[in-house]
């Protein structure tokens, strides 16, 4: 499989993967989940809400991170493909 194939499955996978994270947000927004953790800061359980908040921060900046890194390898590599080459840095 070329580079550029790999590149485009990778940001198709985190493309969706980061969707499906962002629906759950959307999810536990409507439901209610989050007033009960806002709640539970009340409640002297603040820990849990303050780690899920920055589990879901480094997710999402973890998850963005690497999306970022594969559409410029994608975008890389098909210029370079254009021109005859690969770069060696696509991955």
């Amino acid at each position: 499989m070329s580079e550029v194939k790999k590149a485009a499955i990778y940001v198709a996978v985190l493309t969706v993967v980061i969707g499906l994270l962002i629906w759950h947000v959307i999810n536990w927004h409507s439901t209610g989940m989050y007033l009960k953790m806002y709640d539970w800061l009340q409640a002297g359980r603040g820990h849990i809400t303050v780690l899920y908040n920055l589990g879901l921060l480094l997710a999402v900046g973890s998850l963005l991170g690497l999306l970022m890194k594969k559409i410029a390898d994608l975008l890389a590599g098909i210029r370079h493909k254009k021109e005859g080459d690969l770069p060696r840095h696509v991955s």
